[in-house]
């Protein structure tokens, strides 16, 4: 093995280079996976346009990966060196407050992380490799893999999301975690109506299977027209945010019927605010919730069916792209060319 390594650095935004760097060492609880694929994301455009707070000036980025182990810690027994795996880019303590108090997900004060994903090698921490990482079965690809950590995110989403068979949820956003929340609301047995602004993208919806899209281009009242498509109007009997806009949280809100559920799943700019007509949330005996994140057992859940072939896979990775050209597969994933975009590694 080479002692150099290329990867991806970000400097500021918009200004993403690929270097030769050291490839790292590992402790005696850790792997290190030579990369076969990794994902572009919605944190990775937000990376390169303007930031993330995790990521420096001169730091690595890219979280969904698939490889292969080229060197194992000692302490490593469940994989060996030559084993194909996907790990999850965290894993929460079990130790702090949150996590001993059930929420054990993005809550969680102490969590370990991948960092630098789009690299030709990365190491995965001992605790997501005990608690977060799967072996990859023969008959499932790396790209197919490397969905785990999105679809982790979404079948949290969706399962957190109370519903009852043939409910009828709304969900707002058509993005890759839009779209796989969608699906897998159908899966639960819900009635889905799905409404976004692309109308490529509502195209994917329904190839999903979706009940019902509504394109809300030039749409004057969404709310109004998202509840005339429910059971007599009453409105969605739960309402789901993937778009991460204030405005969507409070449509979302306004969606929903009396006693209904709202998950606010899509995280907002830091900062920005919503209004609550405090009549209706206390009368109409309202249930709003945010969830982010996943847990180890929504991690599981995800990567099980990825490998009993539950997810149309070239549904959401609908491009490829050599290592080379990372930043035009970031820039096809932020412009909505496709869904997500698989980095090929040589």
């Amino acid at each position: 093995m080479a002692d150099m390594m290329k990867i991806a650095i970000w400097h500021g935004p918009e200004d993403v280079r690929i270097e030769e760097r050291p490839i790292p060492e590992i402790d005696d609880d850790s792997v290190l996976i030579k990369t076969r694929v990794s994902l572009t994301c919605g944190t990775d455009v937000k990376t390169f346009h303007r930031g993330h707070p995790s990521v420096k000036p001169g730091g690595a980025f890219g979280h969904e990966v698939a490889g292969d182990i080229v060197k194992a810690g000692r302490n490593v027994k469940k994989f060996k060196v030559g084993d194909r795996i996907v790990p999850h880019n965290t894993a929460a303590c079990g130790k702090c407050f949150y996590c001993k108090s059930g929420r054990n997900d993005g809550s969680c004060e102490d969590k370990a992380r991948i960092g630098g994903g789009h690299g030709e090698y990365v190491v995965v921490p001992g605790r997501i490799v005990e608690l977060n990482t799967f072996a990859i079965p023969e008959d499932v690809s790396y790209k197919a893999a490397a969905l785990t950590e999105p679809f982790s995110c979404a079948v949290y989403g969706a399962d957190m999301t109370r519903t009852s068979y043939n409910d009828t949820v709304v969900i707002l956003g058509a993005g890759p975690i839009g779209l796989m929340i969608a699906m897998l609301m159908r899966m639960k047995g819900a009635r889905v109506i799905h409404a976004d602004f692309s109308a490529t993208r509502l195209e994917v919806s329904r190839s999903l299977g979706i009940d019902l899209t509504l394109d809300l281009t030039g749409v004057d009242d969404p709310v109004k027209a998202l509840r005339g498509l429910t059971p007599e109007g009453r409105g969605a009997d739960a309402t789901i945010d993937a778009t991460g806009q204030p405005a969507a949280w409070e449509q979302c809100i306004d969606i929903v019927r009396k006693g209904g559920f709202v998950n606010l799943f899509g995280g907002c700019k830091p900062g920005t605010k919503i209004t609550v007509d405090t009549r209706r949330m206390h009368y109409d005996g309202l249930t709003i919730a945010g969830f982010f994140h996943t847990t180890p057992r929504h991690v599981k859940m995800a990567n099980d069916l990825i490998n009993a072939g539950k997810i149309p896979v070239d549904a959401f990775v609908t491009g490829e792209f050599p290592f080379a050209r990372l930043e035009d597969a970031i820039r096809a994933h932020s412009s909505q060319k496709g869904i997500k975009s698989a980095i090929i590694y040589e």
